[in-house]
């Protein structure tokens, strides 16, 4: 969730809402283009195409590395969009945790933590907990 964006927890993953919301509106995002289509079960979906050429600078090397671990896993023809978003989502805490309380929910970022990291006395925090009680405080600024 480093976007900072209201993420629900959809049913095939966590769902940024600012821009699930405005995938109807023509030219409202820049680098992508959604494209309605149908999966093989008749449900709706949306395809996320690219509109401009790939720009690493957005992402964080740890972000990047895990985008070549993926590639490396799952760019095989005999494997289906399914099995490359149920494993890119394994690791998403918060959402299963929302997801399996209430399907379609605000996932709350915290809640990727195992442990209340509110009440965690400072020496005892993970890198990550603290990157994230940081963030969380500049928010709140």
């Amino acid at each position: 969730m480093p976007l900072e964006l209201t993420y629900k927890a959809m049913e095939f993953g966590p769902v940024p809402m600012e821009i699930y919301e405005n995938r109807n509106k023509p030219g409202y995002f820049s680098k992508v283009v959604f494209e309605p289509s149908i999966m093989k079960d008749g449900k709706p979906q949306y395809l996320v195409k690219p509109n401009g050429k790939f720009d690493p600078d957005y992402f964080a090397e740890a972000e990047l590395e895990e985008m070549n671990i993926l590639i490396e896993i799952f760019a095989q023809g005999w494997i289906n969009s399914n099995d490359v978003s149920d494993a890119s989502h394994q690791a998403i805490k918060a959402w299963k945790k929302t997801y399996s309380r209430k399907p379609n929910a605000v996932i709350d970022p915290i809640e990727e933590f195992d442990r209340d990291i509110m009440a965690t006395p400072e020496e005892e925090l993970t890198t990550a907990e603290e990157r994230f009680l940081f963030q969380h405080c500049l928010r709140a600024v």
